[in-house]
């Protein structure tokens, strides 16, 4: 039986491994995949919802600092680092620090 403290460290293990270049076959590793990187969630009543307008400001759980995390296709895979990308003060990257287990072939 797998424990939680195995699978943290399986994932910590594999959070830098990445995914080898030959893991998918050629067709299969062309499929386009959405990625998406969550900042954070709000909680509101749909009250306060359907009276947003164009300017309101959304209070997130999160704070700075905290871990956003990575979707593929809907499915979360990995938490990571936000920063802003070196020569681009206007666009950000994710430094990946845990990939979920399960999230991808080893």
């Amino acid at each position: 039986m797998t424990t939680a403290m195995d699978r943290r460290a399986n994932a910590e293990s594999r959070a830098g491994a990445g995914i080898e270049a030959g893991a998918f076959s050629p067709s299969l590793s062309r499929v386009p995949v959405t990625v998406q990187v969550v900042l954070g969630t709000a909680k509101l009543p749909l009250s306060e919802l359907l009276s947003l307008q164009s300017g309101a400001e959304l209070s997130l759980v999160e704070k700075p600092g905290d871990p956003v995390t990575v979707l593929v296709n809907g499915c979360t895979i990995a938490k990571g680092e936000l920063y802003v990308l070196e020569g681009e003060d206007e666009r950000f990257g994710v430094k990946i620090s845990e990939i979920f287990e399960g999230a991808m072939p080893i």
